[in-house]
């Protein structure tokens, strides 16, 4: 399954289909009561409109999200019909926070393209993030309604269920999805996580090994070293869980979450300074951390009473 990315649009009326644009944009302008505008002077719009999003795309390449969405946002201004550029457009400012604008950009992207089933998944995505389940659930309806074997879609609707905590069901979307694409790193560790909170770690192991499998050792993702760590340590493997852990905290900028989890595993093997040496980071990170504080608590109570039982000997 191919998860959304900010690269690409799925639809059909690309940017690079310039006379599906012209034609879009002279209805957009009889609309508007600018029948007299030639014909020629809308294309020459089109086009400028379409050089500009190609400008926004080399930008993107090139690491400049800020210069691409200012590129698409005046590719819009130039041919509001440009279904790309409100793509585009709609993931970086969703990116940066601005999920109300860029749902409703995403939203014009899905009328433009016809009801694209990719974009239409996406759009729901966005709906469940915002915690707006029933919309995002109608949105995956949609796209399998068009498609009945859409991995995204059905992804979408596990997603939705397991918010809704709904988990038995969110296995069974999970699954069907996977039974259209087998590799997909978002449904895999999903899975995981849902068969870890239903105590069954050796399902949970299984499923990420078959995840691991599309990686090098030395290029796991940091979310999939956490999930096994998860098992791992679930299963009372501390040592393993907490060497996984480690090196899930290599991988990336580390949360206070997983800091958490690297410090309680490296207590349970019995490493108590290396614990707290990471739960001080954790909570320099994120002081209000309840789960690393109330560790930290629990570390310094078994100190102070060794501490106690040392100075009556």
């Amino acid at each position: 399954m191919v998860r959304w990315t900010n690269t690409t649009s799925g639809s059909s009326h690309g940017i690079g289909s310039v006379a599906a644009l012209l034609v879009t944009a002279i209805c957009v302008f009889n609309a508007l009561g600018c029948a007299s505008l030639h014909k020629d002077t809308v294309s020459g719009e089109v086009i400028k409109a379409r050089e500009m999003s190609l400008h926004g795309f080399d930008l993107l390449q090139q690491g400049k999200p800020e210069d691409a969405e200012l590129s698409f946002k005046n590719a819009i201004e130039t041919n509001p019909v440009d279904e790309r550029a409100h793509v585009q457009f709609a993931e970086l400012r969703w990116r940066r926070g601005l999920r109300d604008d860029a749902i409703k950009h995403l939203e014009q992207a899905v009328k433009l393209s016809g009801g694209d089933s990719t974009l239409v998944v996406r759009l729901g995505e966005m709906y469940l993030a915002q915690g707006d389940a029933e919309r995002a659930w109608q949105q995956a309806e949609l796209a399998i309604q068009s498609n009945r074997q859409l991995p995204c879609a059905w992804a979408l609707r596990g997603d939705v269920r397991r918010q809704q905590g709904k988990l038995q069901e969110a296995l069974a979307e999970y699954h069907r999805s996977l039974s259209f694409e087998g590799h997909c790193p978002h449904v895999q560790l999903a899975l995981a996580s849902i068969y870890r909170e239903q105590n069954r770690p050796r399902r949970a192991l299984s499923t990420l090994a078959s995840l691991a499998e599309h990686y090098p050792p030395d290029e796991m993702p940091q979310e999939l070293l956490l999930e096994q760590g998860l098992a791992l340590k679930a299963l009372g493997r501390y040592e393993n869980a907490a060497s996984l852990l480690a090196q899930a905290v290599q991988r990336g900028e580390p949360s206070a979450e997983l800091l958490f989890h690297l410090a309680e595993a490296q207590l349970l093997a019995g490493d108590t300074t290396n614990a707290r040496l990471v739960l001080v980071a954790a909570l320099a990170q994120e002081p209000t951390h309840g789960p690393s504080n109330q560790l930290k608590q629990q570390i310094d109570e078994q100190q102070q009473r060794l501490t106690a039982a040392v100075g009556r000997y």
